[in-house]
Formats: C-alpha cells, structure tokens, sequence
C-alpha cells in the first residue's frame, strides 16, 4: 500500500509535536536497564562485589534478573565490534592476485587431481 507522501508530512509533524510520556508511565527492558545501570554495577565489582552478588541485589530491588543474563547483557554493552565487523573479519581475505586469475580449463582426465580450494574436496568419482 502507497503511502502519500502529505500524509507521511503530517505524521511526522505530529511525532515531533507530540509531548514527552512521563517517567512514571515508561518502561524499559532488562537489557536496556542494565545499559542504564552499567556505571553503578561496574562501581559494585570495584567494591568487591560478583556479578551473582549483583543480580541477586537487582532482583531483591525489583529488577528480575539472573547472573548468565546480567552477564551477557553487560558484555552486549561494551564498545567493540559491531556484528557485521564481526562477520566480516571471519571472512577469508582473497589476495589481489587471486582476483585476477583466470578460471583454469576443467579436464576431464580422472587421473589428473583437481586443485582443493577452501574447504571441499572433489571427490574421485565426480565430474568437474
């Protein structure tokens, strides 16, 4: 469905317009807590506190939270790499000269073992 572009104008007039929802009435999500409550958590393990000793405080406090949770979620916070870097630096780097090889003719002498490339091996019996 087509949206016209005077309308998506008044939405967003609207959006920019609209006022903000009072703290009481937010709410935010576990990940997003512990995001919130990183310094004060960090300052706890400085005091000699575990993270188990903390996700024990938090749910005492009203904040659910288990210690593989509250782990994962503090670890999801630290500056680094983003996923797609992540992906992208398992990749195998392909030299330039592999770039502009050319594709070598395919035989189809049998006894002539073909060259293995990455991780699959041609078997005997296949044709190439």
């Amino acid at each position: 469905m087509a949206i016209k572009l005077e309308t998506l104008e008044a939405v967003r007039e609207k959006m920019k317009s609209a006022p903000e929802v009072a703290k009481e009435k937010r709410t935010v999500s576990k990940q997003e807590s512990i995001k919130e409550l990183k310094r004060e958590i960090e300052a706890m393990q400085k005091k000699g506190y575990t993270l188990d000793d903390i996700a024990k405080f938090m749910t005492d406090g009203g904040i659910q939270i288990t210690t593989p949770t509250l782990k994962s979620y503090l670890q999801r916070t630290k500056p680094g790499k983003t996923t797609t870097q992540r992906k992208e630096s398992k990749k195998p780097e392909i030299s330039a000269e592999s770039k502009t090889e050319t594709p070598q003719k395919k035989t189809t002498d049998k006894a002539q073992q073909p060259e293995i490339k990455g991780r699959f091996k041609v078997n005997e019996d296949s044709e190439i």
